[in-house]
């Protein structure tokens, strides 16, 4: 595989030029206007939750790279971050917000993970779906419900940012879905509205964990875990 072979994955992009796709690429100024205001919210809340404020900078400046070079292996740097995110972000959620150890919190990420993969494997084994390539982004739509509702009664505040989430979720899915689809009517495609609302995600997700309560291991240790 050559892993700089330019690609073409979204309707605004028209051929193999730096800014071929400027509203994808300056859209991503979301995600780390996000970061930075979660990165202030956050001093003296714990390393663990700026180093997630730091990854969505991350993922905003991965996207980034990859909608001006539009290459494989840019593609892979950007789902990388995004997914790196999702796994420390549920790693934490566990710990924070559930009273988890480490190594709890761990394996429970790692069961995800495996799950995960099912999924993304039987998904290669059927026919294609029409989803633009988003099935991939279903099991983390799934796991932010379950966060959701496991933590709807310990810790209400959180759960309802973690609702507010999944349901941007719902939409930005639609519109990273609805992208190729819809090129003859829109040429500009809706895939920015993936990027803004996913800011708005990643945003609600830490509001979550800013808003959650100690965790009853947190309180009985006297202090806020940090990573």
């Amino acid at each position: 595989m050559n892993w700089a072979e330019p690609i073409d994955l979204y309707c605004e992009r028209t051929d193999a030029s730096l800014w071929s796709e400027p509203l994808n690429a300056v859209s991503n100024l979301g995600f780390l206007l996000v970061a930075a205001l979660l990165w202030q919210r956050s001093r003296g809340r714990g390393r663990d939750l700026q180093g997630l404020s730091g990854l969505i900078f991350a993922i905003g400046a991965g996207s980034l790279v990859f909608h001006t070079l539009a290459t494989r292996w840019a593609a892979l740097l950007d789902i990388a971050f995004i997914a790196l995110f999702v796994l420390v972000f549920h790693q934490r959620l566990q710990v924070r917000l559930q009273g988890a150890g480490n190594a709890r919190a761990g394996a429970g990420t790692a069961v995800f993970v495996a799950l995960a993969a099912v999924f993304v494997g039987a998904t290669r084994a059927l026919p294609p779906l029409p989803l633009n390539g988003s099935e991939i982004y279903l099991p983390p739509f799934v796991l932010l419900l379950w966060c959701a509702v496991a933590t709807r009664q310990a810790q209400p505040a959180a759960a309802r940012w973690l609702a507010k989430a999944a349901g941007l979720f719902v939409l930005s899915l639609a519109c990273r879905a609805s992208d190729t689809l819809l090129c003859g009517l829109w040429p500009a495609g809706t895939h920015v509205g993936w990027h803004l609302l996913n800011a708005a995600v990643l945003y609600c997700c830490m509001q979550a964990l800013l808003a959650g309560l100690p965790a009853p291991r947190a309180q009985a240790a006297g202090r806020t875990p940090r990573a």
